[in-house]
């Protein structure tokens, strides 16, 4: 479950992870120092990847949910 999990916020949070240390850079660079300006576009980038990826993370998580359920032997013994 634990990987499961990995394999569905992993490729999110790298984005989030991402576009935040673009958006420090950048505000580095320019000496804008207002917190909006990381929380908004983090916000914005990680709700687009959501919105783009959450078919593929749907899919994934019946996938593993069908599999569950189909088959206990493996996880009694």
């Amino acid at each position: 479950m634990l990987q499961e999990v990995l394999i569905l916020a992993g490729p999110v949070l790298v984005i989030a992870i991402m576009i935040s240390l673009l958006v420090n850079i950048l505000q580095v660079l320019t000496s804008l120092q207002d917190s909006t300006v990381s929380t908004v576009s983090r916000l914005l980038v990680t709700g687009g990847a959501l919105f783009f990826m959450m078919p593929w993370m749907w899919r994934s998580l019946a996938h593993y949910t069908l599999n569950l359920l189909s088959d206990f032997n493996r996880y009694l013994q």
